[in-house]
């Protein structure tokens, strides 16, 4: 199978807005029912009193900070949220991606198809959610969120990704 590199600015980065962008869409899908619970408790306090609602919206805004802060934090600084942000190019073939980081203390990282889980065309990035049996250098946990981005894909580059990812 002949290999394709991916050339947009080579060595391409995506935005770090990008990337937190997507792992709050992603958490937000897993963690949403939190959210409904706090929003249901200050509801019930607002009912007993008026005057709850004001201090139950206020809290409920700073509970969505920490939330947030909290979220940015845990994912921000992961092996995967460095190899989404760092500058970087990726040959593609029929065994996986290839990924070679400009960084000097950045080690090139090889990920197979067999753990690319699924794929996202976005019109911002191309998301791959990859599985947790990737070596990216820490322990992950089953609940973590593991996906690399890349730039958004032209026409030719996405049938060209499908077919080495259905190749597989």
């Amino acid at each position: 199978m002949e290999c394709m590199v991916l050339t947009f600015e080579s060595p391409f980065k995506v935005p770090a807005g990008t990337y937190m962008k997507r792992v709050f869409a992603m958490w937000l899908s897993r963690h949403a029912w939190w959210l409904l619970l706090l929003v249901a408790v200050c509801a019930s306090l607002c009912a007993v009193d008026v005057k709850w609602s004001v201090i139950s919206f206020i809290l409920f805004l700073a509970a969505l900070m920490m939330v947030m802060s909290l979220v940015y934090f845990n994912y921000a600084f992961s092996p995967l949220a460095r190899w989404s942000v760092m500058e970087k190019t990726i040959m593609m073939d029929g065994n996986g991606l290839h990924i070679k980081f400009d960084h000097p203390k950045m080690n090139d990282h090889d990920i197979e198809w067999g753990s690319v889980r699924s794929v996202q065309f976005r019109a911002d990035c191309t998301v791959l959610h990859i599985s947790h049996n990737v070596d990216n250098g820490d322990a992950v946990s089953p609940s973590a969120i593991n996906f690399l981005l890349l730039p958004p894909l032209m026409q030719e580059q996405v049938a060209a990704f499908k077919q080495l990812y259905l190749a597989r």
